[in-house]
């Protein structure tokens, strides 16, 4: 068996990769047709998939802090993040679901600040039913979380955000680096306290609650 020689990435290669492997993954085909609205609800402002956790890889959450800092105050951009890591630090996912925390990226007209930069799943939440039906499992303006609400999704970019990061572990591995997937909230909060801590990651030394559950 032969060692793999490890090659210490940097901030610029890791937001290189995830850029690289999301244009790939989710390409549209210039003959494809484009749902329209009564097919695909989605709308800027439609958030309720924002308040789910997301998988995320390395390379996609150092890609979200590097262009969150862009656009946002550091120290609102700071409080954010903290807060909602805070707020569902050791919740489950129906836990998490009724904690309602939306995603430190989100604007306050429920708008992605990182739209162009946004992580894999992100890309892949989507609904072909009513957004009522989204709203109502998330218990947006409602109080309480409908369990019985069922959304109908497109598979096509849940397929799409697997294929984004496959290729992105397939980059670090040969690379020589570890592939841990995370929180986006909990490693966006590690994260912007310690920038360099992708480095520990990459390694394979993530705290377990960091860790995509």
């Amino acid at each position: 068996m032969t060692d793999t020689k490890v090659r210490q990435l940097n901030d610029a290669e890791l937001v290189a990769i995830a850029s690289s492997a999301l244009a790939t993954a989710f390409v549209q085909p210039a003959d494809a047709p484009m749902p329209d609205s009564e097919v695909l609800p989605c709308t800027l402002g439609c958030s309720s998939c924002c308040y789910l956790p997301v998988n995320v890889t390395v390379p996609e959450v150092v890609h979200a802090l590097s262009a969150a800092r862009t656009v946002l105050d550091i120290v609102v951009l700071g409080e954010r993040i903290s807060a909602a890591s805070a707020q569902t630090r050791g919740l489950d996912g129906s836990d998490r679901l009724r904690a309602r925390v939306a995603c430190p990226l989100l604007d306050n007209q429920g708008a992605c600040t990182i739209y162009n930069a946004r992580p894999a799943y992100c890309r892949a939440y989507n609904a072909r039913s009513s957004r009522d039906a989204c709203d109502r499992l998330i218990g947006l303006g409602r109080g309480l979380a409908d369990p019985t609400a069922v959304i109908v999704a497109d598979p096509a970019p849940f397929d799409a955000a697997f294929a984004a990061q496959l290729c992105i572990d397939r980059d670090l591995e040969h690379a020589g680096a570890q592939s841990p997937h995370l929180d986006l909230s909990h490693a966006l909060a590690v994260l912007i306290a310690k920038p360099l801590t992708y480095i520990e990651w990459l390694q394979g030394d993530v705290d377990a609650w960091v860790r995509s559950r």
